[in-house]
């Protein structure tokens, strides 16, 4: 706990200087989330709070040079909090070894800079840096250590090419999405093409390493890319971004492959394709479809799974097959609703994702957003539930 508070004071006392000679950026936001959760309407329903803040904090020394930290605080108070004393499944009904607490202080990179600060009954107050890196940019290149965000990515809800810090769709109130403790070179050959090569370590010391480039062929952007994963495999993957017709057309593809048996025939394909539209009236219909050979074709999920998995590019989903779609559309100026669904024929999976978003000014928003799963699974086995969230932002 001793490194993130000596990180935070020695960042403080640059911004001190640095604001002095108008060389730093300071934004961030201040929000606060309502949760309810529930397996049936007329059962017991689970409540939570959350306040969220969050710093973006950027430093120009130089032409060449800049610096960034963000840092995240969050205070949870509620039942889930109390319930987290126990295992978290049990909200579901099901035994299950998942504790909130801890889960909340885990910090995925090699540098531990996420900790819980305050801990009681109902509350729990963390705090956590997930970018901290030091960025070099002169001519054709670009040159970054520290912790940061590497995204390969370029579908809209599954990633596989996304191996340094792949992210949860259901995750919506983390919109900055997690970084990796990594150093990473680019180098661009022209305004569509660049090579780029990044390394990184995390809190197990394991390490992904992988070259990538990135070209416009057919007025596409493609890309390609090759590596190691996480220490344990082999990886190797490809994606392109374009249009089809009238509509926005792109995917991507990986596999992974044991480093440790070269022969084996065990290795795991993902692969992840979507579309999108955009209307006159300045609405948007999106599709996509995951594949995940790895996914045993009669494995069973427990709602929980997908707030507490994991994720990583090897483990998108609990599903082998999964269709998404959702539809935009902008009421007013000031209202936008969307209703977002996904369907798996694996335990006849069906999720439901209605929201509403009100721009009350400029910097403050305010938005209601429903999460509800249906399964063939019993819903006291975890096989369905709701999540219900309210949720102001005021941006700084």
């Amino acid at each position: 706990m001793k490194k993130i508070y000596i990180l935070i004071l020695f960042f403080v006392l640059i911004s001190m200087s640095a604001k002095a000679q108008n060389k730093l950026s300071v934004n961030g936001y201040v929000k606060y989330m309502e949760m309810v959760s529930f397996q049936e309407l007329d059962s017991m329903w689970i409540t939570n709070g959350l306040i969220h803040n969050r710093f973006d904090i950027a430093y120009f020394p130089t032409e060449y040079l800049n610096a960034q930290v963000s840092l995240r605080n969050r205070f949870y108070f509620g039942e889930m909090v109390t319930f987290s004393q126990a295992p978290f499944n049990a909200l579901f009904g099901t035994a299950g070894a998942y504790n909130f607490i801890d889960e909340t202080e885990y910090d995925a990179g090699f540098f531990n800079l996420s900790h819980n600060l305050l801990k009681g009954d109902s509350y729990l107050f963390n705090t956590s840096i997930d970018r901290a890196f030091v960025r070099f940019q002169k001519g054709n290149w670009e040159i970054s250590a520290g912790r940061q965000r590497i995204n390969w990515g370029q579908s809209f809800v599954w990633n596989p090419n996304d191996i340094f810090n792949a992210y949860s769709y259901f995750d919506f109130d983390y919109e900055e999405k997690p970084g990796s403790d990594a150093f990473r070179a680019q180098y661009y050959l022209n305004f569509a093409s660049r090579i780029e090569v990044a390394a990184a370590v995390n809190r197990d010391t394991n390490i992904t390493a992988a070259a990538y480039y990135q070209f416009n062929k057919w007025q596409y952007d493609v890309q390609v890319l090759a590596g190691v994963f996480n220490s344990d495999d082999f990886v190797m993957g490809a994606g392109w971004s374009g249009n089809l017709w009238n509509a926005a057309f792109r995917g991507e593809m990986s596999y992974f492959h044991p480093l440790d048996n070269p022969t084996d025939t065990s290795g795991t394909f993902i692969a992840s394709i979507g579309s999108d539209y955009s209307f006159k009236n300045g609405g948007m219909i999106q599709a996509e479809i995951m594949f995940n050979s790895s996914v045993d074709k009669g494995r069973a999920f427990n709602l929980s799974d997908f707030y507490t998995q994991r994720i990583s590019a090897k483990n998108l989903s609990y599903n082998r097959w999964t269709f998404f779609s959702s539809f935009t559309y902008p009421v007013t100026p000031l209202i936008n609703l969307s209703f977002s669904g996904m369907y798996s024929p694996q335990n006849q999976f069906v999720f439901i994702g209605p929201s509403c978003g009100f721009s009350i000014s400029d910097n403050f928003l305010l938005d209601i957003t429903v999460q509800s799963f249906f399964s063939e699974i019993p819903t006291d086995e975890g096989g369905g539930g709701t999540y219900a969230f309210l949720r102001g932002k005021w941006s700084f």
